[in-house]
């Protein structure tokens, strides 16, 4: 607003008496008591114009004028700039007593400039226009000029798992730090992953695009047994067993055994038992006068030692001999050696060769019968190698 005209005290004159009251103009002059307009800081008293206080030039404290020595230095508003009393408080003028300006500026570096709007000095009360917003001093345009932000408002975006995270705007118009994200799924859209499952088979499961993981599939690629598990089938003899390998699978051989062994009267063992000894036993008879009792064990692993001239199914004769726990007497060959039919080759006491193999080699072994004065042993080979 403009500033109001004041009453104004002049200096004081050369015989000690005082100035007339005067007004200050905005032109510069000063109306005196009624005797015209004097400019240039001129005095006038009831009779006409008087010379200035210091004897010459113009007077102190006006427009234009000297700046008085004695406090106030110029009149009403005006300010004492470089030694010379100027009008104060509008746009590019000096600032007024107390650091007064004109409505809409303010005092800047001792001189008014407007103020309040963009990139403009913050005003005293209303800072600035509009959405402005004062910033160390300046009005700045928060929320439009790029890098900047509205203070107090925030904004999300999506982080991690399908989660969200938040940051809020400063009071210095830049964003603060991301806040830690929040609300995340279990799981990473399109990742997957694959568990065992069955007989080494296997399954998987997706994750969607909501962060969860889909049901797992049908369990696929199974093997044909669980690992651990025994079976007799497949095995040649009744008390034969095999168990199931870690992948799954049945091994060829079969060298489980689910019987025990155990002794019984008579000459002979049951199905699955091969007469590993003989014996007379008065248990088994009021007289002992021959064997009347057998030690029959399971037809089981790898090898082992029978009675008699031949091995059970499953198995081949790999050697001969007399042993006197087949009997009391010893005069011929009376137990044999049973190996199992396993593997690429084997040697066979005997001209032929079991089921699946076929005789690739032919000779004389001792270890086959007392004596070699024919071919009694033969090699055997699995059919296709």
């Amino acid at each position: 607003m403009a500033l109001a005209l004041v009453a104004l005290g002049g200096c004081a004159t050369g015989d000690g008496e005082d100035l007339p009251t005067r007004r200050a103009r905005t032109d510069g002059s000063v109306a005196g008591d009624g005797g015209g307009v004097v400019r240039d800081g001129a005095t006038r008293d009831s009779g006409g114009v008087v010379p200035p206080r210091d004897g010459g030039g113009t007077g102190c404290g006006f427009e234009g004028g000297a700046c008085c020595g004695t406090p106030p230095p110029c009149s009403g508003v005006l300010v004492c700039v470089d030694g010379t009393c100027r009008a104060c408080g509008r746009d590019g003028e000096a600032c007024c007593a107390g650091d007064a300006c004109n409505s809409g500026l303010t005092c800047a570096g001792g001189t008014c400039q407007g103020c309040g709007g963009m990139g403009e000095s913050c005003c005293p009360g209303t800072p600035c226009e509009g959405s402005l917003t004062c910033l160390d001093g300046t009005c700045r345009a928060c929320g439009t000029e790029p890098g900047t932000c509205n203070p107090g408002t925030s904004e999300t975006e999506s982080c991690g798992r399908c989660g969200m995270r938040t940051r809020v705007c400063t009071e210095s118009c830049t964003w603060g730090a991301w806040g830690g994200c929040s609300g995340e799924g279990e799981c990473t859209p399109g990742a997957s992953e694959s568990r065992g499952c069955g007989s080494c088979g296997t399954q998987t499961r997706s994750c969607n695009s909501s962060c969860s993981w889909e049901l797992w599939s049908p369990c696929t690629g199974e093997g044909e047994c669980s690992p651990g598990t025994t079976s007799s089938s497949g095995c040649p003899g009744s008390c034969m067993t095999r168990t199931c390998s870690s992948s799954c699978g049945w091994p060829d051989a079969c060298l489980g055994c689910s019987c025990t062994t155990s002794s019984r009267c008579g000459s002979s063992c049951p199905s699955g038992y091969h007469v590993s000894a003989r014996r007379c036993d008065y248990s088994c008879g009021s007289s002992c006068y021959s064997d009347n009792a057998v030690t029959c064990t399971p037809d089981c692993g790898m090898s082992f030692t029978a009675c008699g001239s031949s091995c059970p199914s499953g198995y081949h004769v790999s050697a001969r001999r007399c042993d006197y726990s087949c009997g009391s007497s010893c005069y011929s060959d009376n137990a044999v050696t049973c190996g199992l039919n396993t593997g690429t080759s084997f040697s066979a006491c005997g001209s032929s060769c079991p089921s699946g193999y076929y005789v690739s080699a032919r000779r004389c072994d001792y270890s086959c019968g007392s004596s070699c004065y024919s071919d009694n042993a033969v090699t055997c080979r699995k059919e296709g190698t």
